[in-house]
């Protein structure tokens, strides 16, 4: 089954619209790693729509500001990136981008093998990894002043 598709992985979630959800990752690169995913199943960016297109764009523009305040070093540094069909070495076929911030003292710094790292990430505890979404939650709402997400 594809997790992406299942409703519990909006508990991760820190920012929904009708066609996109933003989440924390459960085993994050580096702190703030989110991924930004299309409600509706598809395994290929050519098989969205303009509107949901536009919406994971606007997303990444939505949360960019949010990730770095909290996890930023004022670079404005980031990896989006996504693994795209079977030989990509995607693992879940359902289309998410990887929003990674990048820091000057990260773990993999001068080295392009973003999804080497995702792959060696450690996963989560269940506390921790809500203590990060529930931060991510209180600081879109204290940037954007409601709660917009239905949250």
């Amino acid at each position: 089954m594809d997790p992406f598709c299942d409703s519990s992985i909006l508990e991760g979630a820190f920012y929904t619209t009708d066609n996109t959800m933003a989440l924390y990752d459960a085993a994050p690169v580096v702190p703030g790693h989110s991924l930004i995913i299309p409600r509706r199943h598809v395994p290929d960016i050519i098989m969205l729509t303009d509107e949901e297109m536009l919406d994971m764009l606007e997303t990444v523009k939505k949360i960019g500001p949010v990730i770095f305040s909290l996890y930023g070093d004022g670079s404005g540094s980031y990896d989006l990136t996504a693994q795209i069909g079977k030989y990509s070495g995607m693992t879940i076929e359902h289309l998410h981008m990887h929003f990674i911030p990048r820091r000057k003292d990260d773990d993999y710094q001068g080295s392009s093998d973003v999804y080497g790292q995702i792959e060696k990430a450690k996963r989560l505890g269940k506390e921790e990894y809500m203590n990060e979404v529930k931060r991510l939650r209180e600081e879109m709402e204290r940037q954007y002043g409601s709660k917009e997400n239905g949250q």
